[in-house]
């Protein structure tokens, strides 16, 4: 029942993301239905002992390791692991590794870049290879190993790319003591809304758990990042402001901009925003007891903003709400909002209402 609570979830998710533009409205990085008990889960870890720093350096160091060769998988053009050459002519070349076993990760372009993440007595997570022209978007081929007794369920949280929030909506269940192959793919059109056009680098929480048991701390909940095109053209992308943007924030803390409005969304009527995250803590940013034309009526909207990271968001009044209370055009908003830092609820950043006239 769990299984299929999880699974309806993350198909909701990914639809709305699609809708909105993908990943703008309630990314599963942001405050969504099972993000507390996820950030619960890492604050499980944490003190299960599975620290940071120690995953991050296996991070940096992992990709000087080898990709074990997965030539009995039914899964076809994966790249440098396929054939143990790197142009498949079945003569070693000088991606494969002195044993003539395993390739070794190649460097270069994107579509040659291969990294292991993870290699320890339980897990183990690899990049094989690297398609930017896939037919949905930028998307990463990659290699899991369960070494437990465990189903384990493996899923990003907290994604970025170029520092900006951008989740692929991946999560995959590998069996006990099984291995899988996995595509984990950015949507095309929700990179272009955030004005990327080259992948350079990419952040992201790596959540390892027992998919049969919630409840218990998981084996892994680590920062990461990777360079695909080498750390020296990592870069961020920032939003260029525009004479429309209606500033309602800019402190210290973070930002928060409303770049437009969409009367005519197909979900209701729709606010799409940008969030600046200026400190080292995740921020929440959220509203609540908002009122419409001076009629109560709450948007589906929370979203987390990591450390040092920005958002594009979508505040989405839904259409059947609206059509409850009357609401054929949106005339007035009044949005309380508050922004605060994911481990300390009790401090607000942000705390101020604010009145928007969205045809004006």
């Amino acid at each position: 029942m769990r299984k299929s609570a999880v699974i309806f979830m993350l198909i909701f998710t990914l639809v709305m993301a699609a809708v909105c533009s993908g990943c703008g409205a309630g990314s599963s990085s942001g405050a969504q239905p099972g993000g507390e008990s996820s950030q619960a889960a890492g604050k499980a870890g944490d003190a299960k002992g599975d620290g940071t720093a120690s995953s991050q350096a296996q991070g940096k160091t992992g990709g000087d390791a080898a990709i074990p060769d997965t030539n009995e998988s039914a899964v076809t053009d994966w790249g440098t692991a396929d054939a143990g050459t790197k142009d498949g002519s079945g003569t070693k070349s000088d991606t494969q590794d002195s044993s003539g076993d395993r390739p070794a990760p190649s460097k270069g372009s994107a579509s040659d870049f291969s990294q292991v993440i993870v290699d320890n007595e339980d897990l183990y997570f690899a990049i094989k290879n690297v398609r930017t022209d896939a037919a949905l978007g930028y998307t990463w081929k990659a290699y899991v190993e369960n070494r437990t007794d465990k189903n384990l369920m493996f899923s990003f949280e907290k994604v970025s790319v170029n520092g900006v929030m951008c989740d692929p909506f991946w999560a995959e269940v590998i069996n006990s003591g099984k291995k899988g192959n996995c595509e984990i793919t950015w949507m095309r059109d929700a990179l272009q809304k955030r004005g990327i056009d080259e992948v350079t680098q990419v952040d992201f929480t790596l959540n390892v758990y027992n998919d049969d048991d919630y409840t218990e701390a998981p084996l892994m909940h680590d920062p990461f990042t990777v360079c695909p095109l080498g750390e020296d053209k990592a870069s961020e992308t920032v939003r260029e402001s525009a004479d429309t943007d209606q500033v309602l924030v800019d402190n210290d803390s973070c930002s928060v901009i409303v770049t437009g409005f969409e009367p005519d969304n197909s979900w209701g009527f729709a606010m799409q925003v940008y969030l600046v995250n200026k400190t080292d803590k995740d921020l929440v940013f959220s509203a609540n007891n908002t009122s419409v034309n001076g009629i109560m009526c709450d948007p589906f909207w929370a979203d987390i903003v990591a450390a040092g990271k920005r958002s594009y968001a979508t505040v989405l009044w839904d259409k059947n709400a609206l059509a409850e209370n009357e609401i054929t055009e949106v005339k007035e908003i009044s949005l309380p909002m508050i922004v605060y830092s994911d481990d300390d609820i009790g401090t607000l950043l942000v705390d101020e209402t604010f009145e928007l006239t969205p045809g004006n």
